[in-house]
């Protein structure tokens, strides 16, 4: 389920920049989505884990998906973007309490972040670039009991909590058309510290 809708937005991306119409002047709008690995909300999962560890519960058959990104900028110059972020990730885990299965686990987390970017190396088919986003988490998370036979209740409890967020690509490099181009980043952050995506600009 999750490839379709990767799938998905990458057949959206991709018919945006063939419907554009804009000539090369006018590209001032810029849509992109992301796939990246080593996010901040995994380690913020992964510490969330240490605390109960002390007093005897932990988890196994821990699955995580990478963190998946919209984002949008609008070029109010060749040099500057400014727009923001949306990123999503899940993560699902078998809980032990005493040895005892107990819990399945299931975690979102949900970032929208303004973000500003800077195209500081510029070429007809390529470019370098930098940028930097910082604005709020939400955490969800919904446990369902396990009973003796195994079986997962079909009740959950649900929590959430809130957070700031953030992402800084220190180095990003594109290549491609005017209107399409595949990209990949190094950075440090939400979207994660290795992340690669494709954008169209109209």
């Amino acid at each position: 389920m999750k490839i379709n809708r990767i799938l998905t937005l990458l057949a959206l991306v991709a018919l945006m920049c063939v419907s554009a119409k804009a000539q090369d002047d006018e590209l001032r709008h810029e849509i992109g989505i992301t796939y990246g690995a080593l996010s901040n909300s995994r380690w913020i999962d992964a510490m969330t884990d240490i605390a109960p560890a002390m007093v005897g519960q932990r988890t196994d058959r821990h699955k995580a998906f990478g963190t998946l990104g919209v984002e949008y900028f609008y070029h109010t110059s060749p040099l500057v973007g400014v727009g923001g972020i949306f990123a999503v990730s899940t993560a699902t885990e078998d809980v032990y309490i005493a040895n005892d299965l107990s819990l399945h686990r299931s975690k979102s987390f949900f970032s929208l972040m303004p973000a500003v970017k800077f195209n500081w190396l510029r070429k007809e088919h390529w470019g370098m670039y930098s940028k930097i986003a910082a604005g709020a988490l939400m955490g969800r998370a919904a446990d369902k009991d396990y009973d003796n036979n195994g079986n997962k209740s079909s009740k959950s409890e649900v929590w959430t909590a809130w957070d700031f967020n953030w992402q800084v690509s220190l180095i990003g490099i594109e290549a491609g058309s005017d209107h399409f181009r595949g990209f990949t980043e190094l950075g440090i952050g939400e979207q994660g510290v290795f992340l690669a995506g494709v954008r169209c600009k109209f």
